[in-house]
């Protein structure tokens, strides 16, 4: 009888602790202060699943310490050269220089076959998991709106969403945040091959073309929502140029925006670009009424004629300088996070400039530079200034070291946080988290960037509700059947477990 009562009582207690552990509230998250919007603006509304600072000390004044995934879905020629490469035997107004192109010299057929390859292989798991380990906890993933919104005139190919929601899982699995960003919008809102079309832009001469990245954008958002577990952050657009459209026009999209994201996401981040206005002039891009919002800056010291003339000593201390309204900004009005930056003070990287327009350092940009523009007597894109990081002088690697090093005591530690650009690349060392981390010129941080548990257990079963892989119906209905009977299993298991252990203690 005594045995019998005792493990009554343990099979009793067990039962009754899985039920509490099923029945725990879900965390939230707070939506009051800025610090908050570091890293979490949005609870986990499906799961109660515990917050990184139980896993791995994280907090919600932890910034925002993140890597872009750029140069996949939307390509860019400084990125990937190779994928542009194949057309130099052709005269030179018939080669490539941007996605629009490409897909068009290619044909949907095989730019599709090309694309779908290196949307498959460009970014892994691996990649991830290794970033995490070097302190990552968020990912910025760049989106060209015909990923969502594609008409037949177009030569653009879509297919992007189910290699999207490939990385939103992984994303998940590592316990990454991510940043959903607009990356290009119809017509072009800059005329940048990074919009996906380089030349004349014409995105706001056409109502057409802003109903139609509205609509891009909305589906993007419900993306956010489908995911709201892993995506905390919406990017508006990429880089709407100033030089190209008035401030107060380019303002109404942004109010027009926020209306339709809230409508879908009231709690995500929303994050606009300052479309290279000076940090005074920023007011000008923000209502008053908005919430949960961030200014996204971008700030790089060799797209100037002048900046690529200063030495190393002028370079570091540019950096507090370019950072002083910013910081004012960021205190008096919404946060700022640096959504782009890199370790670059030369403009030698392959195409940086785009495919074919040569470079400021050795005088050869179209257009721009009739004699090398450089701190030195003779200007040259080989040695520390070249592709190959082999080449590096230890000077040279201190130096990177120490740059990166002064941007990051401003943007980790005074501002919501950032974003390098890019996550890897194939020849632009400069330019290249995971290699920078490598050689030694990027630091590394404590790992925020955690599993999250499944409210069920310690155990790891994934809930119907938080599953979002890019599967059919059939296949969600499958895997929640399967992970039913784990659950049983491991109850019952757990049960007889503890009944034998109490059996043979007696």
């Amino acid at each position: 009888m005594k045995s019998q009562a005792l493990v009554g009582s343990a099979i009793s207690a067990l039962l009754l602790s899985l039920v509490a552990v099923r029945a725990s509230p879900p965390v939230s998250a707070s939506s009051e202060s800025k610090s908050a919007l570091a890293v979490s603006t949005q609870a986990a509304a499906t799961s109660a699943q515990p917050s990184d600072a139980e896993l791995e000390g994280d907090s919600d004044t932890t910034p925002i310490r993140g890597a872009n995934i750029g140069g996949v879905f939307l390509i860019e020629p400084f990125i990937k050269p190779s994928l542009f490469d194949q057309f130099l035997s052709r005269n030179k107004a018939e080669i490539p220089v941007d996605e629009w192109t490409f897909t068009a010299a290619l044909g949907k057929a095989e730019a599709k076959r090309q694309l779908e390859e290196h949307w498959a292989t460009f970014v892994t798991r691996d990649h991830l998991e290794s970033m995490a380990e070097s302190g990552i906890n968020w990912i910025r993933i760049p989106i060209g709106y015909w990923a969502f919104n594609l008409t037949d005139g177009e030569p653009y190919v879509d297919g992007q969403v189910p290699y999207i929601e490939r990385v939103l899982e992984w994303s998940r699995d590592i316990g990454l945040k991510v940043e959903l960003d607009l990356h290009g919008a119809p017509g072009s809102q800059n005329g940048y091959d990074n919009s996906g079309r380089r030349g004349v832009p014409e995105w706001l001469h056409s109502r057409i073309n802003v109903d139609r990245t509205l609509d891009a954008l909305a589906k993007m958002t419900k993306m956010a929502v489908d995911w709201s577990d892993v995506v905390y952050g919406i990017q508006i657009l990429n880089e709407p140029s100033r030089w190209k459209w008035e401030v107060k026009d380019i303002f109404a999209f942004y109010n027009e925006a926020y209306d339709l994201v809230r409508s879908i996401a009231p709690d995500v981040l929303f994050m606009i670009h300052d479309t290279f206005l000076g940090p005074k002039e920023w007011p000008t891009l923000v209502a008053p009424r908005w919430t949960q919002a961030l200014m996204d800056t971008h700030i790089y010291q060799m797209f100037d004629n002048y900046m690529v003339t200063i030495n190393e000593t002028a370079h570091i201390d540019m950096v507090a300088k370019m950072a002083e309204d910013i910081t004012k900004f960021d205190k008096s009005s919404i946060g700022v996070v640096v959504g782009e930056f890199s370790a670059a003070t030369h403009d030698c990287t392959k195409y940086i400039n785009g495919l074919g327009r040569g470079s400021r350092w050795e005088g050869t940009l179209e257009g721009i530079a009739d004699h090398p523009l450089c701190p030195f007597d003779t200007c040259s894109c080989t040695g520390d200034y070249g592709s190959n990081p082999a080449e590096f002088s230890a000077h040279y690697k201190g130096f990177l070291r120490n740059y990166i090093d002064a941007q990051l005591a401003v943007y980790d530690q005074e501002l919501a946080g950032w974003f390098f650009w890019n996550f890897r690349t194939e020849g632009a060392p400069e330019w290249d988290y995971i290699l920078g981390v490598e050689q030694g010129w990027i630091p590394s941080f404590p790992r925020t960037a955690m599993p999250k548990l499944n409210e069920s257990s310690a155990i790891v079963f994934e809930d119907a509700q938080t599953s979002h892989a890019a599967t059919s119906e059939a296949g969600q209905a499958m895997r929640q059947s399967a992970n039913s009977v784990l659950g049983i299993a491991f109850t019952l298991g757990m049960v007889a477990a503890t009944t034998c252990y109490l059996l043979l203690s007696l």
